[in-house]
């Protein structure tokens, strides 16, 4: 059932009772004294079984995304297998900790999982997609509590509803008593945070009403270029030509953007390394007056002339010069990098079809409308720690730059854009979303979306996502006619 959560963004609700039956099968084991490789065991099926369904789309994903096609059928269920050891190892440490402190599994389990969660978020091999607490990001109301402990807060939310759940359905209690408390307090648990958030929502707007600050109207270029198109080398003049004409359009709309973004490795080029192309963008950031934020591939050399790549970002000024550069911090280990290669250099030799590109080491704050913005570029939204840094370092807006085609019109693009969104409410500031085939999304500080093109069609989504529905201006482009005739060729 906590696969099921992932799978339609409004069937999030579902894991706030996905773990009870989790719960009852660890709960007849531990008083039947099996021993706790046993809950290990319980809880690595149960894990399996949820990696295997929420990520079924690794194996739909397009072959454009991977040197060996094939490798993603035993990739998805390589990466259940190695993904299930976590709620194994959560179910065997709440067991052990229930039989050594003479607590009830309701208490040491959300403490286990939870702890186990950090766990799996963290490093290199660091996955914390699939957090339970992100099953409600479609839900603005409850999703308000992340503004006050992240998504962390939410699986907590999540893992207490669910021990109150099995509390109040359980057939062991002494009473009926404890069992009608546990419903109340589910159902105390459920409706204190939908109204808070709801009042949260609510001062939210009031406060945007009554503010005369903007961060200034954005526009997102959403080209759609397909893969084999952008990754072939022989249409670099045209994709360029595409996002040179969408952007065009978008400057002269009103009311005017102030920043014009384009996604990850935009054009599929060393963008600013090819003159004739650097020089293209330039100029346009130049003649109409706004500046281009865009990502692409770069490389350099070190002291030792070795060459270095990196995923990149960077903006064009519109005084028509070359402004900064952000490099990808972390890296989608096995896709853009072996991983641990700090320790083990040899890994980089090994051949899956990896990038290789090398990790960035700092956020960068970039000028923008409204204040500094920073860049989380693709996977790097889905680490709350990354926003976390660039807002201390004084980031105002977030611009998250991806290319999801990958994964096709599968759920992974609602589930990927949804803890997207999370990183704006946990730091109370907008987000921007520019993919190149979808989700292009502007979502407010409060984690609601504002506006968003439909996928795998061109298109421009200009608007402010720091402003009210009433006071945003939202505009898109329909440029479909272009992409068909980029496509063509």
């Amino acid at each position: 059932m906590l696969g099921a959560a992932f799978l339609n963004a409004s069937w999030g609700l579902l894991a706030c009772g996905a773990f009870v039956p989790l719960l009852g099968v660890l709960e007849s084991a531990g008083e039947e004294r099996r021993p706790v490789w046993n809950a290990f065991r319980t809880g690595y099926l149960f894990g399996f079984v949820f990696f295997l369904v929420g990520m079924h789309w690794i194996a739909r994903l397009s072959d454009v995304a991977i040197t060996v096609p094939w490798l993603k059928y035993p990739a998805w269920v390589a990466a259940a297998s190695y993904l299930a050891l976590y709620p194994a190892l959560a179910c065997a440490l709440a067991t052990f900790l229930s039989r050594r402190s003479g607590f009830s599994l309701a208490a040491t389990f959300p403490c286990a999982f939870l702890m186990v969660e950090e766990l799996r978020a963290s490093g290199e091999l660091g996955f914390p997609w699939f957090q339970p607490g992100y099953a409600v990001h479609a839900y603005p109301r409850l999703i308000q509590m992340a503004s006050l402990g992240g998504v962390t807060l939410l699986t907590a939310w999540v893992l207490l509803l669910n021990v109150l759940l099995w509390r109040a359905l359980t057939r062991r209690d002494v009473t009926g008593a404890s069992r009608a408390l546990a419903a109340a307090g589910f159902l105390a648990a459920l409706l204190l945070p939908w109204a808070w958030g709801g009042q949260a929502l609510h001062a939210a707007d009031a406060m945007a009403a009554q503010s005369k600050a903007a961060h200034g109207a954005v526009a997102l270029v959403q080209a759609n270029i397909p893969g084999e198109i952008k990754w072939s080398g022989k249409h670099e003049r045209e994709i360029l030509d595409t996002f040179l004409e969408l952007s065009s359009t978008a400057a002269r709309a009103h009311p005017k953007p102030q920043l014009i973004v384009w996604p990850e490795t935009a054009t599929g080029t060393y963008l600013r390394r090819q003159v004739d192309q650097a020089i293209a963008v330039a100029r346009l950031a130049a003649d109409t007056g706004v500046p281009i934020f865009t990502g692409f591939a770069d490389y350099s050399w070190d002291s030792l002339g070795t060459p270095h790549y990196w995923n990149a970002a960077g903006i064009f000024p519109a005084n028509g010069s070359l402004g900064l550069r952000y490099a990808k911090r972390h890296l989608v280990p096995f896709g853009e990098r072996m991983p641990f290669q700090r320790w083990l250099p040899m890994l980089g030799k090994i051949e899956l079809g990896q990038a290789e590109w090398t990790p960035g080491e700092e956020p960068v704050l970039f000028s923008g409308p409204g204040g500094p913005f920073s860049c989380l570029v693709c996977f790097e939204a889905i680490f709350p720690d990354l926003a976390r840094d660039d807002v201390r370092h004084g980031a105002r807006m977030l611009v998250n730059i991806t290319n999801d085609e990958w994964f096709g019109k599968s759920v992974a693009l609602s589930q990927h854009a949804g803890m997207a969104a999370l990183r704006a409410v946990e730091n109370h500031v907008p987000l921007v979303r520019c993919a190149n085939t979808g989700l292009t999304l502007l979502v407010d500080s409060s984690g609601r979306v504002r506006g968003s093109l439909p996928v795998f069609q061109a298109g421009v989504l200009a608007g402010d996502p720091g402003l009210t529905p009433e006071q945003a201006a939202d505009e898109s482009y329909d440029l479909r006619a272009h992409a068909r005739r980029l496509g063509a060729r």
